[in-house]
């Protein structure tokens, strides 16, 4: 559960009628101004995404979690800027994006807004402003949640009934965990039979574009420690259909957890994610499309669509019964990132509600990534039944790669996903 592919960061390391909603609520009604170093408002479509985007890269020198992808074949020119002015210059170009809506392209205008509006916000929380975990959900991701508690009783009762035995739930979950495990020296084998059988299952007449296999890389426990990411799987894209992904070397997996991985990771996930959102952005030139941050709504999307995708692949029961149980993992990690629970009780509550394998390890992902680790499909009912569509029994091979190559391309935020598959 919640096995991270981590940032996939790129070099350059380090889209409302008439625009309504929360994001412009503060608009300028004067236009455009100059902002209070002298700088020229943007006054155009153009600009805005300039701006954006030299913000982000600013935000990606203080965090070096945030960028996610990056597609310029050059670094942007950008100001150094600490988090505050950062805020405030992204409140700027949101009350220049409210005038400039109203003679330039709204489609492209919102997606901007969307993103400012998630970087504004996650600036905010970087600076230490303490914002509630279904909040920074909503601005950030733009995924709503479900209020609804999860029946957590009904949830372990079919995990029960998936492993057979007469001995206390957590003692049968424990044994089966330590029964699955796939040795260090097999993993890599397993993990590339599921690269490959994931890529047939998504493309069974062939790549619509270049894309070389996924290549692994092990890492030592030495230098996963000292990532910003941790030591956890993360894939990074290198351009041109290509891309890797890092493991953490003695870390144990389970076959059921490799197969999800190379689906999520690798083909149809996002490592043809990347390649399609590449494309797009050498076709279009946009530059707000050069770069995708690890916090924003379009990543929200992709993490959908990856999530779908391990789907394609057959899960043992136990597995499927355990992965219902996601809904009271992500409410008790955003019960202690909120400061709802203490360490101890979020530990006990991952351990004896949701029967996870390492709770400690979970919540310093969780520590590390704040919101971005309770970003899954079912955060929000209307996008996880969209998704549901894409993967749905009767959906053939070709009709559900042409649904999530429109989606990678047209769904910026998780509100367009249901309009865009509505005809998978």
């Amino acid at each position: 559960m919640f096995r991270g592919h981590s940032s996939r960061q790129s070099a350059p390391r380090l889209r409302l009628t008439g625009i309504v909603g929360a994001a412009l609520l503060t608009a300028s009604a004067c236009g455009p101004r100059a902002d209070e170093a002298g700088d020229a408002a943007p006054r155009s479509a153009d600009d805005l995404a300039a701006g954006y985007v030299a913000l982000a890269y600013a935000l990606a020198e203080v965090d070096p979690l945030y960028l996610d992808h990056s597609f310029h074949p050059a670094r942007p020119a950008f100001e150094p800027l600490d988090l505050p002015d950062i805020e405030r210059r992204a409140g700027r170009l949101l009350d220049a994006a409210a005038v400039i809506a109203r003679t330039e392209e709204e489609p492209r205008i919102r997606r901007i807004v969307d993103s400012l509006t998630a970087l504004r916000l996650r600036a905010r929380v970087l600076a230490g402003e303490r914002i509630p975990m279904a909040e920074q959900l909503r601005l950030i991701f733009g995924l709503r949640g479900d209020d609804h508690e999860p029946d957590g009783e009904r949830l372990r009762d079919r995990v029960s009934r998936a492993l057979p035995g007469i001995a206390p739930i957590r003692v049968r979950v424990r044994r089966h965990d330590e029964a699955s495990l796939a040795p260090p020296e097999e993993a890599e084998g397993v993990l590339r039979a599921a690269l490959a059988a994931c890529r047939r299952e998504a493309f069974p007449d062939g790549p619509p574009m270049p894309l070389e296999p996924l290549r692994l890389r092990w890492m030592p426990p030495a230098e996963t420690i000292r990532l910003p990411t941790g030591p956890t799987p993360f894939f990074s894209y290198e351009g041109a259909g290509r891309g890797t992904l890092r493991l953490p070397g003695g870390v144990p997996f389970r076959p059921t957890e490799l197969r999800r991985l190379a689906c999520h990771e690798g083909v149809p996930g996002h490592l043809l994610q990347a390649a399609a959102a590449e494309a797009q952005f050498l076709e279009t030139g946009y530059a707000e499309l050069g770069i995708i941050p690890l916090y924003g709504p379009r990543t929200a999307v992709f993490e959908g669509l990856a999530a779908a995708a391990e789907r394609l692949l057959p899960s043992d029961p136990v597995d499927v019964a355990r992965r219902g149980l996601e809904p009271v993992v992500a409410r008790t990690l955003a019960a202690w990132l909120d400061g709802d629970l203490s360490r101890i009780e979020a530990v006990r509550a991952l351990d004896f509600g949701a029967f996870v394998p390492n709770p400690h390890a979970l919540l310093d992902h969780a520590g590390r990534f704040g919101s971005y680790a309770l970003v899954r499909p079912d955060a929000d009912p209307r996008f996880a039944a969209a998704l549901d569509r894409l993967v749905a029994p009767g959906v053939t091979a070709e009709e559900r790669l042409e649904g999530l190559l429109r989606a990678i391309r047209e769904a910026m935020h998780p509100r367009d996903l249901p309009a865009v598959l509505s005809g998978s």
